[in-house]
């Protein structure tokens, strides 16, 4: 089960390659063949389309269903490999739809759409599953940012899954939708539930559900239901307690217990334990992030008890730089228990594991009535078979705790044997028989999926305690040919699990295998599923030209045309094993891959000897020569003089150009030179270039794609001839955007002028990065704009100022590429001449609760909601600041003109009174 969104194309990555200006042309559209534009249909139904060629083949296609012609959102999209121009449709409600298709070269080039047509779905046919009926979300309607929420429908009697959408548009749409849309759902959910935590934005969101049938068969939607996400939703009542509750007296162990809140969440509940009523002190550290509506308490000190629960729902704020809290419910009220005095006696000893074989370990747990004085205590263990059940004589248990634990390795017994454990302290003791039981089969388990034929299928055999000191000799059987595992299988002594390798058969089906695996009366099973090799698609040899018994090989590349989840293998022959004598008898390709490599080494030959290599699989053959000569043969000519690329290192997304060069002109038909990109993701060519008969040289695009930065070794083959280059693919260069504006000083006199930078976080394009200025006071002139020059990261600028009675703040604004940056420059008077004499200063400070607003020089300091009178000395300037960085609105004898600023400066001359609306 897999939660997605649909922020890029669905399935087949390589069909949304991105086409890139100036490279091959795209191939042409597809012509839509059924249904008929117009048609009526009943779903499930099937779309197909004409087949187009390229000369770099056909990777594939893809196809949309719009319910607009102009398929500004669609309904349903998805891709298939070539050869396959047909896809089943189904999960459509009744309604008009259009529908279009696109193909996709071998060089990632995207084509054009087709036209679209249109159909109507009427219906459904017999065997489509029923719809289900989606209930409303559980618990409420209203929940939180990173909330965990739940659905349940309507089971479905003949739906093999079901698959969940949700989105914060009700058209549901998919692929690329609209900025701030967001479409996801849920696939492959095996019963009637399913669920997850909300990460996604704040709104209104929309959910339905399909049921599914074993062959991917969609229903038709359900309902829509809606809900609502945001930080300031409510939450939801406090959890109710259960037990205990009204001071009873308890010995340990026992559980806190409550009812589940609304919508429980996982590990969403905390509970706090304490000796004070107002809950000073928290004795339950590990009360936290529970799932389950439950705390088992182990260990705890004596006397009498207060607890609480209350759930986390998410998250209620988040600012902007990213510190959140949490959606928690109230405390519940609180619950009361007395924890008895008397001194700690056992109560249990027991070993974690409920069932124990030969040669398992197992924590062994003991538990005390109440915890043990601050100073520990000893606990003495014994055990009826120290043989077979070994104890150590006392277990040290830590002061003011009741709960331990010890390991417990049991030995070898040929048949149950039962032993007793036990552990005593303060005169009581408490025992436990448990069973040592012979090692046994456990399982037999397959690695991978299914296997094709020819390769090898992969098992771990397993026994359920260690195998004895005469070891385990496993037999194993298969019920069918198409797998052959040995015979038997030895799991040596004190060993619990082996791997075992099995060979596999050709098939012409996929064919189900059973493995039966026995060992001492009795027996495991597990299923295998052989599959068809696949269908090769080209074999190439490099060189095609050897000298026997020389020094290096042969490499031979072997292509399919599709991937698969599981390792693919195709059978490898010769008609001249005499001279390839080493030949492989099989080739794999790899899980995830349309390639396989062979290694050659071919013996020495008294005469040159063209021997057939043929590689087939899927009742197809393909065979490549290999020309073997005798030693002292001087090597032929080089069929490829230079392969060279122009230029050598691009931006991803910029296309290069290739070069092959050959050292005499190409015969007539020309010469068709083979080439590979070892990074076709990053740097793709097409398959093949020709030399046009009597040209020595020929070019080829070289199509490169979005990357963080690699070097892609790309190759051209021609005869006995490989030539490599190497192009590096770089990411783009970063975008310079306006990191900052900083003016110096940061207060100028009136009459006087201040410099000002602005700063972008990378380096000005070509031409320069042209930063608007402006400024918030008619005191402050400067330029409407200054120049980065290409290739630096700042420039500076004039502010010029005139006289000012009263200080105030001008806003300087910079602006660039969509960012705006400001800065406060403050403007004061002409100080008079000194008076001497004192001067009253009044600060009323309001606005953010928490903060304050002080002086410099000291004198003031302020904290919201109050106001306070200083004396200063006339003609002094004085700087006000708030607390912790903040922003303040400043208004009276010293104002920021409506803006926000963290400081304000003036030079009070008789007295004043100032305001600070702290932000």
């Amino acid at each position: 089960m897999k939660t997605r969104t649909t922020l890029v194309l669905l399935l087949v990555v390589v069909l949304s390659a991105a086409r890139v200006a100036g490279v091959d042309a795209a191939p042409v559209a597809p012509t839509l063949l059924s249904p008929a534009s117009g048609s009526s249909v009943l779903t499930p139904f099937t779309i197909s389309w004409s087949a187009v060629t390229d000369p770099s083949g056909i990777l594939g296609y893809n196809w949309q269903v719009s319910s607009s012609s102009s398929f500004a959102t669609l309904v349903k999209q998805d891709s298939v490999n070539d050869p396959t121009t047909q896809a089943a449709v189904s999960g459509l409600a009744v309604g008009t739809y259009f529908w279009r298709v696109q193909a996709v070269s071998g060089a990632f080039e995207q084509g054009p759409w087709s036209q679209p047509q249109s159909f109507t779905v009427t219906g459904t046919s017999a065997g489509t599953p029923g719809s289900p009926a989606l209930d409303k979300t559980f618990g409420y309607s209203t929940y939180h940012p990173w909330e965990f929420i739940k659905f349940t429908w309507s089971v479905v009697p003949d739906a093999a899954s079901y698959f969940l959408m949700y989105s914060n548009d009700p058209g549901f749409p998919v692929g690329q939708t609209p900025a701030g849309i967001t479409t996801g759902w849920v696939d492959n959910i095996p019963t009637n539930t399913t669920g997850f935590i909300h990460a996604l934005a704040e709104g209104t969101w929309y959910a339905r559900v399909y049921a599914v049938s074993v062959d991917g068969t969609f229903s038709t939607p359900s309902n829509v239901i809606s809900y609502t996400v945001f930080y300031r939703n409510p939450v939801p009542p406090a959890p109710i307690l259960i037990a205990p509750i009204n001071n009873p007296t308890l010995t340990l162990p026992f559980a806190l217990q409550w009812q589940h809140v609304l919508n429980p969440q996982p590990m969403g509940y905390d509970v706090e334990i304490s000796s004070s009523s107002s809950f000073t002190n928290n004795e339950a550290p590990l009360g936290t992030q529970l799932t389950n509506p439950e705390f088992k308490i182990f260990s705890l000190t004596p006397g009498q008890k207060f607890w609480r629960v209350r759930s986390n729902q998410g998250l209620a704020s988040r600012n902007a730089n990213g510190t959140t809290t949490n959606a928690v419910t109230p405390w519940s009220a609180t619950g009361t228990f007395t924890l008895g005095t008397a001194p700690p006696t056992p109560v249990s000893i027991t070993p974690v594991l409920a069932t124990l074989f030969s040669g398992n370990t197992s924590w062994v747990e003991v538990q005390l009535t109440a915890g043990v004085p601050a100073g520990g205590a000893t606990i003495n263990l014994a055990s009826s078979n120290q043989a077979i059940a070994p104890v150590p004589a006392t277990l040290a248990m830590q002061g003011n705790a009741a709960w331990t634990q010890f390991q417990m390795t049991v030995g070898q017994v040929s048949a149950p044997t039962p032993v007793t454990i036990r552990a005593t302290l303060n005169g009581v003791t408490t025992s436990r028989q448990i069973t040592v039981n012979p090692p046994g089969l456990k399982s037999l388990t397959m690695t991978g999926g299914p296997v094709s034929g020819g390769a090898t299928a992969g098992a771990i055999l397993s026994l359920n305690g260690q195998a004895p000191a005469s070891s385990a000799v496993v037999n194993l059987e298969s019920n069918n040919a198409a797998v052959t595992p040995p015979p038997t299988v030895t799991i040596p002594a004190g060993v619990t699990a082996v791997s075992v390798a099995m060979s596999t058969n050709d098939v012409t089906q996929s064919t189900p295998v059973t493995i039966t695996a026995t060992w001492s009366g009795a027996s495991t099973q597990a299923q295998v599923t052989v599959v068809p090799g696949p269908v090769p698609s080209s074999l190439t040899l490099s060189p095609t030209t050897a000298v026997g018994g020389g020094p290096g090989s042969v490499s031979g590349t072997v292509t399919i045309a599709t991937t698969a989840g599981f390792d693919q293998v195709l059978r490898v022959t010769s008609n001249n094993s005499a001279v390839l004598p080493t030949l492989s008898s099989g080739v794999v390709v790899p899980a995830g891959s349309t390639r396989g490599f062979l290694s050659i080494q071919p013996s020495a030959v008294s005469t040159t000897t063209i021997v057939r290599i043929s590689v087939s699989g899927g009742g197809v053959t393909k065979f490549a020569d290999l020309t073997v000569n005798p030693a002292g043969t001087a090597p032929p000519p080089a069929t490829l003089s230079s392969f060279t690329v122009s230029p050598t290192s691009v931006t991803g997304g910029t296309a290069s150009t290739g070069t092959v060069r050959l050292p005499s002109a190409a015969p007539t038909g020309g010469a068709i030179v083979s080439l590979s990109s070892n990074q076709p993701g990053a740097a793709s060519v097409p398959s093949s270039v020709t030399v046009a008969a009597g040209a020595t040289s020929a070019t080829f695009t070289i199509t490169t794609f979005a990357s963080a930065g690699t070097t892609v070794q790309l190759a051209a083959t021609l005869g006995n001839s490989t030539l490599f280059a190497a192009l590096g693919v770089n990411p783009p260069s970063p975008t310079a955007a306006l990191s900052s504006v900083a003016v110096s000083p940061t207060a100028v006199v009136g009459g006087t002028s201040a410099t000002g930078t602005v700063r972008l976080s990378a380096a000005a394009p070509s031409g320069g990065a042209l930063v608007s200025l402006s400024d918030s006071s008619s005191a402050a002139s400067l330029p409407a704009s200054v120049t980065v020059p290409a290739g630096s990261t700042s420039a500076t600028f004039t502010i010029s100022t005139t006289a000012v009675t009263a200080s105030s703040v001008a806003t300087i604004s910079a602006a660039f590429g969509g960012a705006t940056r400001t800065v406060g420059l403050t403007i004061d008077p002409q100080a008079p001449p000194p008076t001497g004499q004192p001067v009253t200063v009044t600060l009323s400070v309001t606005g953010r609760s928490g903060e304050r607003v002080t002086s410099s020089p000291a004198g003031l300091s302020v904290a919201v909601g109050s106001t306070a009178s200083v004396s200063f000395t006339g003609g002094t300037a004085i700087t006000l600041t708030v607390s912790n960085g903040r922003d303040a609105v400043w208004s009276g004898a010293c104002s920021s003109g409506g803006n926000k600023t963290k400081t304000c400066r003036f030079t009070p001359t008789s007295n004043a009174a100032v305001t600070a609306n702290v932000q």
